[in-house]
């Protein structure tokens, strides 16, 4: 049935991609016809790597499935997914080669499945449980390249799936020999006679181990040797700290220039973030923390650096530029250019030259609140958009001049020294973003009701993506229209493989997971176990904490450490509020609540299943009654409130009066625990003489310093007192113009102030502040989406 119609898209596409592919082997071994696997080129029209093709596109035109068939798609069959886990049991795509899909779920165990009826061909169980993801395999040479484990890269046999070969990268270890500090968690590429994979800062439930940084490798196809490897920080003392700081690595695929024979790579953050105690703001890593955050362009041959550019310098806030860099060309500015686009967690989407590494244009995405100030007063806590579960989390993609974005709007809140709660999922959207790559200017901008982790996918006149909670939908690519939707088996934190008339889409997250084919015509399916396995686990043994918690990050993405308050877990769950003391007076303003939790473990698996021992802590202002109702969310009708996993919490903005301040212990899917377990203390707040007289005494004239760079702003957020005659100096480090413009509302209309545009360099702007205190708006006229911000007037 599917053979041929392959037959014929591969004899058209041959023609294209042998002279590409020679082009690009003549600079490595000469000859024309091996730098790209010969089942890369024979399975083209199918799913042949991890995002396509090699320009990570992840758009095919050689599918039955468009706008006047999708609502033909059905069920063709599902296979049950053995895996389960903190991530769930799978986060990315297939391999589609002809008949086969090769498959690695979150337990690094490996499937080949019969497209037609998803019975298993053969299977590896690796069964390790300590795998993040994204991990997946990549097929050539007759072979499947996977990460067997945390540590080690293999090579099986396309056709049986016994090992060939097994290279350890990870040598690390502890006093007892235990391996620590880096782990491999990404789906690998294959070009020229090599894997590319690389490390990241940590595996399972540890990561950002003080020492630990990430490595890309090119490993020997044939036997797993190191090729060459090329170190994603610049530092070999870790920028001053090695046992402090940690950092880099890549989470996802690289792309491939196949005619410069060059390698492109989104890097990952630095560590620890935002700070410790000791170094608060990151400074025991002072500096940009090269190559953080970045762009790299290595030479497939040998790894030699050809260029970096780095987009966030010195990140506080998980800011990873980690995902799969697009290949692509444009006329931008008027001049026809070679681009490669990339994206991450601070919500921006970057153009740069593929040949210089300059930056051509940056486009904003979701909700942005603070996420660009230099550091965080002590004893203060920021709220931060997006925050270490936000921005771009999953693979882009691209056709026809535009590229489409998945993400989602979820905040976070920071101190200087560590990270708080974050908004909780079921509270959060997710969107998808049509960007112009001539210019950067977002074309259409899309909202769904629940975070985005299913990356974007087009096929033909569609672009598809999907949601945590489950929902698959399928929009125009034109217009952003949603054309079709249908609900998974289980939620969704991977994204799909796509040949001719089928969508093979993991749906890993929930109790029953399964990999999920559609395809035209089908109405229903079977489910296919996996052979000599014994099922999944159940949700209580994979979710299992110790005390000490590590935070684990981002479905299958990036991960972090953090140190939790638990107790005996033998005794009854308990809280106390420490501070403030029931009956006392509090100043005004900031309030901080701290608490004590006993036999109760605080985590940071919001949105999840509950857990019996584990959860976090709903922390309320002003909330009469506290929502105690069993089997629903402890979430307010009236006051404040805000979600932690940390034994403090500071109310900003706390006006004079007498407050009420709660808390409750609630489990990971936010309800009350059996019996609820709250404490509360009733303070007065008042307006001390200190903060009267700073209030009076604020001066009329202010002085404030903007920086633009890397066409972005340093700051989001600029506040002056009402009236006040501003000056404020200037400074252009960019080599393409800028100004500072004010404005009354984000339509830029009713301007308030308008500066010279300048180059690179200074100038001094003065003007006068409104009289009315507020919100107001400002921007560069010059680059009016990347560079906003607010403009606050007390």
């Amino acid at each position: 049935m599917y053979k041929n119609v392959r037959i014929l898209g591969v004899l058209v596409l041959l023609a294209l991609f042998i002279p590409m592919a020679g082009c690009a082997q003549e600079n490595a071994t000469g000859n024309a016809t091996e730098a790209v696997p010969p089942e890369v080129i024979e399975y083209a029209t199918d799913w042949p790597l991890p995002n396509y093709d090699y320009n990570n596109s992840r758009a095919t035109m050689d599918s039955a499935i468009d706008a006047d068939t999708v609502n033909d798609l059905g069920t063709a069959w599902t296979f049950a997914i053995p895996a389960t886990g903190t991530f769930g049991a799978a986060s990315s795509n297939p391999i589609v080669m002809g008949e086969t899909v090769y498959f690695q779920d979150l337990n690094a165990s490996v499937f080949a499945l019969d497209l037609g009826n998803g019975s298993v061909i053969w299977e590896q169980p690796y069964d390790n449980a300590s795998v993040a993801g994204p991990n997946g395999p990549a097929v050539g040479w007759g072979k499947v390249f996977v990460a067997k484990d945390p540590f080690s890269m293999a090579a099986l046999n396309a056709t049986t799936g016994e090992e060939i070969w097994a290279q350890k990268l990870v040598l690390k270890t502890n006093e007892t020999g235990t391996l620590i500090g880096e782990g491999i968690d990404i789906q690998p590429s294959v070009y020229d006679g090599l894997v590319l994979t690389s490390t990241v800062p940590g595996t399972g439930d540890v990561f950002y181990e003080p020492g630990s940084i990430g490595v890309i490798y090119a490993l020997d196809q044939e036997t797993g040797e190191v090729a060459w490897n090329f170190s994603t920080v610049d530092s070999p003392d870790l920028w001053g700290n090695p046992d402090v700081n940690s950092g880099g690595g890549c989470w996802y695929s690289p792309a491939v220039d196949t005619e410069r024979s060059v390698t492109y790579w989104g890097v990952g953050n630095p560590a620890p973030w935002p700070g410790t105690e000791e170094w608060p703001n990151g400074t025991s890593r002072p500096g940009p923390n090269l190559y953080t955050n970045s762009i790299l362009a290595l030479g497939a041959e040998n790894g030699s650096l050809n260029w970096y550019t780095q987009t966030v310098p010195h990140d506080l806030f998980d800011y990873d530029l980690q995902i799969p860099p697009i290949l692509t060309n444009a006329s931008v500015a008027g001049e026809e250019q070679d681009l490669v686009i990339g994206a991450g967690k601070m919500g921006r989407v970057y153009a740069f030259n593929r040949d210089s590494g300059s930056l051509l244009w940056v486009a904003v995405v979701g909700e942005h609140q603070n996420d660009q100030i230099a550091g965080i007063p002590p004893n203060e806590t920021v709220t931060v958009y997006p925050g270490y579960f936000g921005g771009v989390e999953t693979p882009m993609a691209y056709a026809d001049g535009v590229v489409f974005v998945p993400s989602l709007d979820l905040f976070a809140n920071y101190t200087s020294t560590q990270v708080g709660g974050q908004e909780p999922f079921n509270e959060s959207v997710g969107r998808l973003t049509a960007i112009e790559v001539e210019t950067g200017k977002i074309l259409w901008d899309k909202e769904l009701a629940s975070p985005n982790f299913g990356g974007a996918t087009v096929v033909n006149d569609l672009v598809f993506t999907a949601t945590f909670d489950g929902t698959i939908l399928a929009c125009d690519r034109a217009t952003g229209d949603e054309v079709w939707n249908m609900t998974a088996p289980a939620g969704i934190n991977a994204w799909p493989a796509v040949a001719n008339d089928t969508i093979v889409w993991p749906a890993g997250a929930g109790d029953e997971p399964v990999l999920l084919a559609l395809r035209l015509g089908a109405a229903g399916g079977n489910v296919t176990m996996p052979q000599n396995v014994t099922g999944n686990q159940t949700a209580n043994q994979t979710q299992n904490m110790t005390q000490n918690q590590t935070m684990n990050q981002t479905a299958g993405m990036d991960n972090m450490t953090m140190n939790q308050t638990t107790g005996n877990v033998t005794g009854m769950p308990n809280v106390t509020i420490t501070m403030p003391e029931n009956g006392s007076g509090v100043s005004a303003g900031n309030v901080t609540v701290a608490i004590e939790v006993a036999n109760f473990s605080l985590v940071d698996s919001l949105g999840q299943s509950a857990v019996t021992g584990e959860g976090h802590v709903h922390y309320y202002m002003d909330v009469e009654p506290l929502p105690t109702q069993q089997g629903s969310p402890a979430v307010p009708e009236n006051g404040s409130y805000a979600v932690s996993t940390n034994t403090s919490y500071t109310w900003e903005n706390v006006t004079a009066g007498n407050h009420t301040f709660a808390v409750q212990l609630v489990n990971n899917d936010h309800t009350p625990l059996d019996p609820p377990v709250t404490a509360a203390v009733n303070v007065t707040a008042n307006q001390t003489a200190e903060n009267v007289t700073e209030n009076q005494t604020m001066q009329e004239n202010v002085t404030v310093g903007l920086t633009a760079e890397n066409i972005a702003f340093n700051t989001s957020t600029i506040t002056v007192p009402a009236g006040a005659a501003v000056t404020m100096d200037f400074t252009n480090l960019d080599n393409v113009p800028h100004n500072f413009a004010a404005y009354e509302t984000a339509e830029a209309s009713d301007a308030i102030f308008v500066g010279e545009v300048i180059g690179q360099g200074e100038i001094t702007y003065t003007f006068t502040a409104p009289e009315t205190p507020g919100t107001y708006f400002f921007r560069c006229d010059v680059h009016p989406v990347a560079m906003t911000g607010d403009f606050i007037v007390e």
